[in-house]
């Protein structure tokens, strides 16, 4: 029988999310094969988001330590997290790099946003209408760009965000997070679909993110009280109330 992952809500339990935990949680080493049995997954989706880990700092390839003649097979294991680095930092940081010529008051963030949405539009053959659905699968394409493994709901006025590969970083620092944010926002903005980023709620469980949408087809379903990205307006305005 396989192995299931200790994190097994709906939201987190991603394919890439059961690799990754079935590496962390192995003492040793282990083969694609080794993966594959305890994941379920078939061997060409594990292999490709063993590479992704690898690329994104959280998982590293080793040779098999061979006694007698053969080639040794390749190995994975977890990257401790004080050492691990992370690409899609450098990526993120490029994207927000600056903003777009003719937009006045942009902020790297949407600006970002907007350029990545362009991309996706190109990449789907721009096309000249995008329609409500559409556009959060386009937005779930251009986050993988990222490194994250974003799912919806049902009803597709949710954005999960599970795995962040800028964890450590949004620990200690909110503002990835804002950024994060502001580049959903100039996405959906720059997709003119209809689909608006309500609030981005952090850290709901472990380190499962939430974007909640507000779509033209859809009512807006309440949302309980939790940790929200502050807006860059909100932070100016509390920066410039606190007193001095």
């Amino acid at each position: 029988m396989a192995k299931t992952s200790k994190r097994d809500d709906p939201a987190t339990d991603t394919p890439r999310r059961r690799v990754l935990d079935y590496v962390v949680d192995s003492p040793d080493p282990l083969t694609v094969a080794q993966i594959v049995e305890a994941t379920e997954l078939h061997a060409n989706t594990v292999r490709s988001h063993l590479a992704l880990l690898v690329d994104m700092g959280r998982v590293e390839s080793v040779s098999e330590h061979r006694t007698v003649p053969g080639r040794p097979k390749l190995l994975y294991r977890a990257v401790p997290e004080v050492t691990a680095h992370d690409p899609y930092r450098t990526l993120a940081a490029e994207l927000a790099a600056g903003p777009d010529a003719g937009r006045p008051g942009d902020t790297p963030g949407l600006a970002a946003g907007r350029r990545l949405a362009r991309a996706q539009r190109e990449k789907a053959g721009n096309p000249t209408t995008v329609t409500p659905d559409e556009s959060i699968d386009l937005a779930i394409d251009g986050l993988e760009v990222l490194g994250f493994e974003a799912t919806t709901d049902p009803l597709g006025d949710r954005l999960y965000l599970p795995m962040c590969p800028f964890l450590e970083m949004a620990r200690k620092d909110r503002s990835i997070c804002r950024v994060h944010h502001e580049m959903l926002t100039g996405f959906f903005g720059e997709i003119d679909a209809g689909v608006q980023v309500r609030q981005l709620d952090i850290f709901v469980k472990g380190d499962l993110c939430v974007v909640q949408l507000d779509r033209p087809d859809i009512r807006p379903a309440p949302v309980p009280a939790l940790e929200q990205v502050p807006t860059t307006e909100q932070e100016q305005s509390r920066e410039h109330h606190e007193p001095h």
